[in-house]
């Protein structure tokens, strides 16, 4: 009765220390969740920063990396912070940047191939036209063709912009490491 009772609490000893090595060796792998190097490694792939995110929406070294020096001295003489135009996603565990203007260039593109109404009463109005301009085009997602008119209708002159897995204009986006 004491060799059972001695191979079960070597048993239990064994299984704790394992235990032990295994949480000790995953909380020594887990990237921390406040920086966006650290959080993209540990979701690898997500459209924008959820609640597991803990650090500030866009930090320093982020934005060193989306401006040169002399830019970033001028947005903060003007008063400007120049955060605010910094988005950023992670894609394969990997960071990247989009740095928009005043159109929302960020989001996911739309790839319809399809005239809307507006461009189609816009060519109808200025045939021949060699662009149709954004106001008619729309700025809720960034286009990745270029259009203009052929007499009436509405045609893609050519493709501007690759999309990447996640259905994002390719081109605008930047991967950063810290």
């Amino acid at each position: 009765m004491a060799r059972v009772k001695s191979c079960s609490l070597q048993f239990v000893l064994v299984l704790s220390g394992t235990l032990l090595t295994l949480s000790a060796a995953e909380a020594a792998t887990a990237a921390p969740l406040d920086d966006p190097a650290g959080y993209c490694q540990a979701v690898g792939t997500i459209d924008a920063p959820d609640s597991d995110y803990e650090g500030p929406a866009v930090p320093d070294w982020m934005v060193a990396k989306a401006y040169p020096p002399e830019a970033i001295k001028a947005q903060k003489d003007a008063g400007m912070d120049p955060k605010r135009s910094i988005v950023w996603r992670c894609a394969s565990g990997t960071v990247l940047i989009c740095v928009q203007g005043n159109a929302p260039q960020s989001g996911k593109a739309s790839t319809s191939k399809t005239p809307t109404k507006a461009m189609r009463e816009f060519c109808a109005e200025t045939p021949n036209s060699e662009v149709i301009p954004l106001y008619v085009i729309g700025h809720e997602n960034p286009m990745i063709y270029d259009w203009g008119c052929r007499g009436k209708e509405p045609t893609i002159k050519s493709q501007v912009f690759k999309v990447d897995a996640q259905g994002y204009p390719a081109e605008l986006w930047q991967t950063v490491t810290h």
